[in-house]
């Protein structure tokens, strides 16, 4: 499955495309504001958990690509959580950022995954102290429904405060 969206492309992640996963995986940005990522990344494992989501159907994740040049941008993905609910989370390489790139993806994501996948709803949660994230949540149409209190995403002991925004399908 691949979505071209005016200046953006969304594709599956390749095994070539280890290098830049590589990157991204150690980039402080991110590994502050992502979930699950590793003190000892591995970019194969990374790709080749992707691929287990397409194939059992749990997830759907998308490099997202320049749609002129091919160069890899960022990533998407949709996690299906429950009957009809997916959610959403994302990453941006820093050269990207600040360009509109995260919202636009998001944008296309939701769109395939409401027609594609009949999901009725989207939820991204993202650390209530990340602005930029809420940024990107609010342009894309996702609304503030929530303040939450979860353990921390990187294993210590304490907690996280989290903000729950959601999309519901139009119909």
């Amino acid at each position: 499955m691949e979505i071209t969206a005016g200046r953006l492309h969304l594709r599956p992640w390749r095994p070539t495309d280890a290098e830049v996963v590589a990157r991204a995986l150690r980039d402080p940005e991110i590994r502050r504001w992502a979930t699950g990522t590793p003190d000892d990344p591995d970019e194969k494992a990374w790709i080749a958990d992707r691929a287990d989501g397409w194939a059992d159907g749990s997830s759907s994740s998308f490099a997202v690509a320049d749609a002129t040049t091919g160069d890899v941008l960022g990533h998407v993905r949709v996690r299906i959580v429950g009957d009809g609910i997916g959610e959403v989370g994302y990453w941006i390489l820093p050269a990207a950022r600040g360009r509109g790139v995260a919202a636009q993806a998001l944008g296309a994501l939701a769109r395939w995954a409401f027609a594609c996948l009949e999901l009725s709803r989207l939820d991204l949660r993202h650390a209530a102290a990340n602005p930029a994230s809420c940024r990107v949540a609010q342009k894309s149409g996702f609304a503030l429904t929530r303040l939450l209190t979860e353990p921390s995403w990187n294993g210590g002991a304490e907690h996280v405060e989290v903000h729950l925004h959601t999309l519901p399908r139009v119909i």
